[in-house]
């Protein structure tokens, strides 16, 4: 891309993401405007389990830099001031039930000794209790341990960023939808939205679940679908009486969620070729709470019975389901589009929260400067071309 004397640049989505491009972007005193159609941090943001883990299969290892830029990012955020974003080390136990598994937690587990945080390689199931005793460890080969991951409230990260933004001369434009996207000779030159009509020299998707709709407005067909994040909000029977780490199996996975116990389905056991899983939806038809479908709740269960037993007596106490945007590799994509002026943060694929440091660093760098990090050499639209 060629880099510009002057950018002004439209941001479409308020998200942890958008906000975090808008957040760096100001640091490199580039000129942006956030469109967000409802709050700051809502939408997906706001479904977040906002689980922070280095030992974790969701990214390939040659991103385990990402991980360790989240944790430590996070940590900073929730320090300036003191409680920010809700940042909980609460520590993270992967059980393993194939030998594959046990393989990539061991290389976990040396990385993020590398990057200078603890983490414990744990051969054979009989270690697993000494974190989360009612663990039932029969289909468990092993796992690990580290007590340096953690979790934090992803919508108080989107506002953090949305805040500090706002002061670096961000204009942030809440309940304000874009209804087009508008072009000149060519190339994308603004959008038209509920509130009128601004020009841009660039303008980012960074839509979330609605990134189809955005992509649409420019002429664009975004390789995306919609995956469900069910989540089940659990209240023990009794108390368990210990710390909950975050809990990573295969298929899914659980927190602490105060007293209560927070479980989902994992977005790497979904099928995309299932229509129960995925496909193309309308996020704008999303109850805020609810919507949660019995086979979900169901296939849970099936999973607590065989490892974790006495969440099998817990009742539910909240549900709600939010619409994951993703790729056939579960990788974002970044940069250019293909249409001049029109940039693209989409399809974290269930890693907004974890990515979100990262994308906001290098497409700002790169709308600066015109350099590209690793994140934007690699995620680009034209793997899928």
């Amino acid at each position: 891309m060629t880099t510009l004397e002057k950018k002004r640049v439209g941001i479409v989505g308020g998200g942890v993401i958008g906000c975090s491009i808008a957040y760096h972007l100001s640091s490199l005193e580039v000129e942006a405007t956030v469109f967000e159609k409802d709050q700051i941090g809502s939408g997906t943001t706001a479904k977040s389990a906002g689980t922070l883990c280095l030992l974790d299969d969701s990214l390939p290892e040659r991103y385990f830099d990402q991980r360790v830029l989240c944790l430590r990012t996070y940590g900073q955020m929730d320090r300036e001031p003191a409680g920010a974003v809700g940042f909980r080390r609460s520590g993270t136990l992967v059980v393993c039930t194939s030998k594959e598994g046990l393989e990539r937690v061991r290389k976990h587990v040396e990385m993020s000794r590398s990057a200078g945080f603890s983490a414990e390689y744990i051969d054979g199931p009989e270690g697993l209790r000494q974190y989360l005793p009612d663990l039932d460890t029969k289909k468990a080969l092993g796992g690990a341990y580290t007590a340096d991951d953690g979790y934090a409230d992803s919508t108080a990260i989107a506002v953090e960023y949305a805040s500090k933004a706002r002061q670096n001369g961000v204009r942030i434009l809440t309940g304000t939808k874009v209804t087009r996207i508008l072009k000149s000779g060519g190339h994308v030159s603004g959008v038209e939205t509920t509130r009128g009509v601004f020009n841009f020299d660039l303008v980012v998707n960074a839509g979330g679940p609605w990134s189809n709709q955005v992509g649409q407005m420019a002429g664009l067909q975004l390789p995306l679908w919609h995956t469900k994040a069910e989540v089940f909000i659990l209240k023990p029977r009794s108390p368990l009486g210990y710390s909950f780490p975050i809990l990573k199996y295969p298929a899914w996975y659980a927190r602490a969620e105060g007293d209560n116990v927070f479980v989902c389905r994992s977005h790497m056991a979904m099928d995309l070729n299932n229509p129960m899983h995925a496909g193309v939806w309308d996020p704008d038809a999303l109850p805020p709470k609810g919507g949660t479908e019995k086979y979900f709740l169901e296939f849970l269960f099936e999973q607590l019975s065989e490892s974790l037993p006495v969440l099998t007596e817990a009742s539910v106490v909240n549900d709600w389901v939010g619409y994951r945007s993703v790729t056939k590799d579960k990788l974002p994509i970044l940069g250019e589009s293909g249409f001049p002026g029109f940039l693209l943060a989409n399809g974290p694929s269930g890693n907004g929260v974890i990515l979100a440091p990262g994308i906001g660093q290098e497409l700002s760098r790169y709308i600066a400067t015109g350099e590209k990090g690793h994140l934007l050499q690699t995620c680009g639209l034209s793997r899928f071309l």
